[in-house]
């Protein structure tokens, strides 16, 4: 599907193979990127597709114009969006669309991937003036407006 994915591919056959380690794909999370003006990165599910599954679902949001780092740059198109399940928040999904978003969905991926909390993306200090703090705003925005 993506280059990524077949890098992790090969890994899991190697270390399964040659080094006797347990590896498998199941539950894994695969983000990806579109490298378009504004940059698209995502991973996990859409809002509509937790839904579908049958997930409650909350949502943090936070748009680029209220990133002090975008608003320096001059680049505030587009918005970070996590789809959380309220009953045990967990992230479900991630998907960023403005600058720097194929970097800045890894935030999400790690947490998805630790099995950490929208509550823990939020209460992580982030370096101010920085892209990633709307990251941390989007988290902090799931119960609160953004901003």
């Amino acid at each position: 599907m993506f280059t990524h994915t077949a890098r992790d591919d090969a890994d899991i056959v190697y270390r399964t193979a040659f080094r006797d380690q347990e590896r498998t794909i199941a539950g894994r999370i695969v983000p990806h990127a579109v490298f378009v003006d504004p940059e698209v990165g995502a991973a996990g599910l859409t809002e509509p597709q937790a839904r579908a599954q049958g997930y409650d679902v909350i949502v943090g949001r936070q748009d680029f114009t209220g990133v002090a780092k975008a608003r320096a740059t001059g680049n505030t198109r587009g918005l970070i969006k996590f789809v959380v399940d309220a009953a045990t928040d967990r992230i479900l999904g991630c998907h960023i669309a403005g600058p720097d978003a194929g970097n800045l969905v890894h935030e999400a991926v790690i947490a998805m991937n630790t099995g950490a909390r929208y509550t823990e993306v939020a209460q992580a200090m982030h370096i101010h003036p920085t892209l990633a703090e709307g990251v941390n705003s989007a988290a902090g925005g799931v119960h609160r407006p953004a901003g």
